[in-house]
């Protein structure tokens, strides 16, 4: 097991607790920790079986992973970040297991609904879990993971040339494990609970990192993003609509002739000038609202159908849903994700550098 930090955490020690009590025999951990706080420093004495790897500069979250690895000696890689709690009894014997018979396995990760942001991320958790299950099902390897907790074989951890240094590492990998072939399970019945900071700082920053880090993913390997998506259409469509619901609201809003039409109802108001006067009005309300309409049901239609398979997905996979938060992250928080995405993209495009983020590549 390899776990990274950076300065501390306030969940290191119950997740090194978990780790002790866990039954499985042969295990070995590796806690990787830079710029550590002397709190974290005063875990090692605690945590004797475990290795504590200090480095007083920050090396980056790729570095100190990929260095871990080559100090480790097990044949199964287990990362689990610091954020994360284990819940399940006999946790590492079932991922080693699955790792038996799979080269890669995602494991399905819950939120800690301890907070009103925590609370719309499920959702987030949620429909990456949904997108796995179906890639898993359907295709049979899954072009992403969630980093926070997974587990590979050394042997293709290797092959594969390990953590590249990208903000993204874990969509990385996962896409170069997609394009080889490598054997995948997401093992939804494998659970960890992920603790979300409740500060909307915290999430703002996060969320940047992670959007530039998907641009640049985006622009590295479009082409055979694209290559990848002709050959299974009906699943990159469908991935792409369970991550961001509210991308077909948008979409319509942009795409539905709302020029040509108020061109065509100006063209009427100036005919209807010539008859009556007072028949501007009512032709201007019956214009308002055929527009507003027409927002309504893009809304309508968008919001229904995403909702069905998010509260179908909830149920199969065992999170909370919530018609009222779903709303919420229907219509604020996945469009502001969203939108960050965009940006972030044409900012990529046209800059093609990385800009400055709280985060060591």
């Amino acid at each position: 097991m390899l776990v990274p930090v950076y300065r501390g955490s306030r969940l290191l020690e119950g997740l090194l607790e978990a780790l002790g009590r866990d039954p499985y025999q042969d295990k070995e951990v590796l806690i990787c920790v830079d710029a550590p706080t002397e709190e974290t420093r005063g875990l090692e004495p605690r945590f004797g079986w475990a290795r504590f790897i200090f480095s007083e500069e920050r090396m980056g979250k790729v570095n100190a992973l990929n260095d871990a690895v080559a100090e480790s000696t097990g044949d199964h890689l287990l990362f689990i970040d610091c954020d994360i709690r284990l819940t399940q009894e006999g946790f590492i014997g079932r991922v080693s297991e699955e790792l038996r018979r799979y080269e890669l396995v995602d494991i399905k990760k819950l939120v800690a609904r301890d907070s009103a942001l925590a609370r719309l991320v499920s959702y987030d958790y949620l429909s990456s879990s949904i997108t796995n299950m179906m890639f898993n099902r359907l295709v049979g390897r899954s072009p992403q993971l969630n980093g926070a907790c997974f587990a590979v074989r050394r042997e293709t951890f290797e092959r594969l040339g390990g953590f590249r240094r990208v903000v993204c590492e874990d969509l990385d990998m996962a896409f170069r494990a997609y394009k080889e072939g490598v054997s995948f399970r997401f093992a939804d019945d494998i659970v960890v609970e992920n603790v979300v900071d409740p500060s909307l700082g915290v999430w703002v920053r996060q969320r940047r990192r992670w959007s530039i880090g998907l641009g640049h993913w985006m622009l590295e390997y479009l082409p055979q993003l694209l290559l990848n998506a002709l050959r299974n259409p009906h699943v990159f469509l469908a991935a792409l609509l369970i991550l961001f619901p509210s991308a077909p609201l948008i979409a319509m809003s942009v795409a539905l002739p709302n020029d040509v039409f108020m061109k065509l109802l100006s063209l009427a108001l100036i005919l209807l000038t010539s008859f009556h006067v007072y028949l501007i009005p009512s032709v201007f309300f019956v214009a308002v609202f055929l527009v507003v309409m027409k927002s309504l049901m893009a809304a309508a239609v968008s919001y229904v159908g995403t909702g069905l398979v998010f509260l179908f997905g909830a149920r199969r996979l065992g999170y909370h849903f919530n018609p009222l938060e779903y709303t919420v992250y229907f219509l604020v928080y996945n469009p502001v994700w969203f939108l960050m995405t965009l940006i972030s993209l044409v900012s990529v495009v046209l800059r093609r550098e990385p800009s400055e983020l709280d985060w060591k590549v």
